[in-house]
């Protein structure tokens, strides 16, 4: 399982820092930023498949906006 300040490269060839994890209804999200500029970002689950981890880019504008808001909760308290 990665961590929070991790790098791990994806497979768009582009390197990103793990800059927080959450669980929410059993569902392990990621919120990744590009090490490099210009500065992109990038909410995945992680799960695990065949003993190896890997990572799904949430695309559903609903999900993605729940997941967002979660985070900015989260990282105020």
């Amino acid at each position: 399982m990665i961590q929070e300040g991790d790098i791990v490269k994806l497979d768009n060839n582009k390197e990103y820092i793990v800059v927080s994890r959450m669980q929410l209804h059993n569902i392990n999200y990621i919120f990744f930023m590009t090490s490099s500029k210009p500065l992109e970002v990038l909410i995945a689950t992680e799960k695990m498949k065949d003993g190896k981890i890997f990572f799904e880019e949430i695309k559903d504008n609903d999900e993605l906006d729940y997941v967002l808001n979660t985070f900015a909760l989260d990282n105020n308290d």
